[in-house]
């Protein structure tokens, strides 16, 4: 069997006249000084975040710069994110979510404000009525006969050339002539009637609790936490532009590298080649020789078909087309220099966009407890109304009605639906101190593993140097003692493998270290954004 529960939701509302409201209207402001403070959230304070006092790898020598590819000196590196910033579509996206936001403020600040509607209106009515007359038949036979008369002695007098005495006028020929043809006499009235009206009406819910403003307040968090998530997408999209700058010049550079590697293993082959024809030399050392061509050779296409990607990337970063070739000067990697210093802990949290929007969300979650709790209390809403009417234009202000009126509205059995509205938002503002909590956390963890991560790739790019120099030593010292006949051709095509890949692993491991740079830079934030969107905007 099922059963059907109800909610039962009483209201209570009273009328005020007019004499009345003022006296209502000094209480409700004492009362409102009383209850906005006591429904205003409390402000929070750093200790919610848990923030540890340093950084493990904290260095206080080479400060981060703002705008931190600055770092790095390249004027096509700055164009290029200067118009990635301008024409970036992922951030018009954003863009228009922040006018969305700031229309849903808009409207919960226009709450704060009484409304005033106005209305006209004018109308015409035509109206025709139409009333038969009783009239007894021998009154009607006497009129048809006296106008057949006048129209007959009309007609006699005029074959005669002498008055009748019938007609006088023309109209009275043609006013008998239809009391001929009528079939009873009759009345028509037709009369046309114009009004005019016009109105203005008022509401205002005065803010007792705190209610109104305090969902003002939490749209305009909203507003400032959707700007934090523009800020976040900018700052992005920095990285973006720059990690496939930096592909663009790794890749340009690799494939420089490789084809160098490739115009002395050719040089080799060609000299192995004239040692075999003077017999100082076997055919398994021309193809040993053939085949590490073979194996160069093939590193290009990929090398290739990834410089290509990274143009297609770049040009839809920068809000182009994907054919459209992005020129891209860069003939190496720039110099990462020293590593910049993190700060604090506790500067992230005014750096990072998307700290700062968690933070914005928490205060949110805060003042909208303050709306569900006011919302449990009566609200008191001013109604006033001024109407105008009249049947002409000049007599429109001289009739008029208005009224002005107060009703006090509370909830008295609700189910507890507001008491569960206010659990449900203060579930909320626990949720959202935990995702703060948790974002402050992340934020420490990027930037720790970050400064972690360059520092051992550092390390790496340095091991690699020695390994290459040692391979290069090796190569060498094994390319003299093959030409002196001392060994045969496998220890210097080892070595000369080895030289080669080492090289290779070199450039990427500095590749890797600027993109571990780069995204230090991120993580680490910055305070930029803002007035670069208000210099675009202008």
């Amino acid at each position: 069997m099922l059963f059907k529960h109800e909610i039962l939701s009483l209201k209570l509302s009273y009328k005020f006249k007019i004499w009345a409201v003022w006296p209502v209207l000094f209480a409700v402001c004492l009362i409102m000084a009383v209850g906005c403070a006591r429904f205003a959230p409390a402000p929070r304070t750093v200790s919610d975040a848990h923030v540890p006092e340093s950084f493990t790898l904290y260095d206080t020598s080479t400060p981060a710069p703002d705008q931190w590819w600055a770092a790095f000196g390249s004027a096509e590196l700055d164009g290029l994110i200067q118009e990635a910033l301008s024409d970036n579509l992922t951030l018009r996206k954003v863009a228009a979510r922040v006018a969305q936001a700031e229309a849903l403020a808009m409207q919960a600040g226009a709450t704060r404000w009484p409304e005033l509607d106005a209305s006209g209106d004018m109308s015409a009515t035509r109206r025709r009525v139409t009333h038969d007359l009783d009239v007894s038949p021998l009154d009607a036979a006497n009129q048809q006969m006296g106008a057949l008369n006048t129209l007959l002695g009309s007609a006699l007098g005029s074959a005669a050339g002498t008055p009748t005495g019938g007609v006088r006028t023309p109209q009275a020929g043609v006013q008998a002539a239809q009391t001929l043809l009528d079939s009873g006499p009759d009345s028509r009235v037709t009369t046309v009637r114009h009004s005019y009206g016009f109105g203005l009406s008022s509401r205002y819910e005065v803010d007792l609790w705190g209610r109104v403003r305090a969902r003002e307040q939490a749209a305009l968090l909203d507003l400032e936490a959707t700007r934090e998530d523009m800020y976040a997408a900018m700052l992005s999209l920095t990285g973006l532009v720059a990690r496939q700058w930096l592909e663009i010049g790794a890749r340009l550079q690799e494939l420089e590298l490789v084809r160098e590697q490739l115009a002395l293993n050719n040089k080799s082959l060609e000299l192995i080649e004239l040692r075999f024809r003077n017999g100082l030399a076997t055919a398994l050392d021309v193809f040993q020789q053939r085949q590490m061509i073979a194996q160069t050779e093939s590193l290009i296409p990929m090398l290739e078909a990834s410089l290509e990607a990274a143009h297609y990337e770049l040009a839809v970063l920068l809000g182009r087309a994907p054919q459209e070739k992005v020129m891209v000067t860069a003939s190496g990697l720039p110099d990462p220099g020293p590593l910049p210093a993190p700060g604090v802990p506790a500067d992230l949290l005014a750096r990072r966009p998307d700290i700062r929007a968690a933070g914005l969300q928490l205060e949110a979650a805060d003042w909208r407890v303050s709306v569900a709790r006011a919302d449990r209390l009566p609200s008191l809403r001013l109604t006033a109304s001024a109407s105008y009417g009249a049947e002409s234009w000049s007599a429109l202000l001289d009739n008029w009605m208005a009224t002005l009126a107060g009703s006090v509205t509370g909830p008295v059995f609700d189910a507890g639906r507001r008491r569960a509205e206010v659990e449900r938002a203060r579930a909320a503002v626990n949720e959202r101190l935990a995702a703060y909590r948790e974002q402050v956390l992340e934020s420490l963890k990027e930037v720790e593993t970050a400064m972690m991560r360059e520092s051992k790739q550092a390390e790496y790019a340095q091991s690699l140097a020695r390994e290459r120099d040692t391979a290069r030593a090796t190569y060498e010292q094994a390319r003299e003692r093959y030409l002196s006949g001392v060994i045969d051709y496998l220890p210097v095509l080892t070595a000369l493998t080895q030289l080669q890949a080492a090289e290779r692993r070199l450039l990427q491991a500095e590749h890797a270290r600027l993109e571990q740079r780069i995204h230090l830079y991120i993580v680490l934030g910055g305070g930029w954004m803002e007035q670069q969107l208000y210099d675009a905007e202008d």
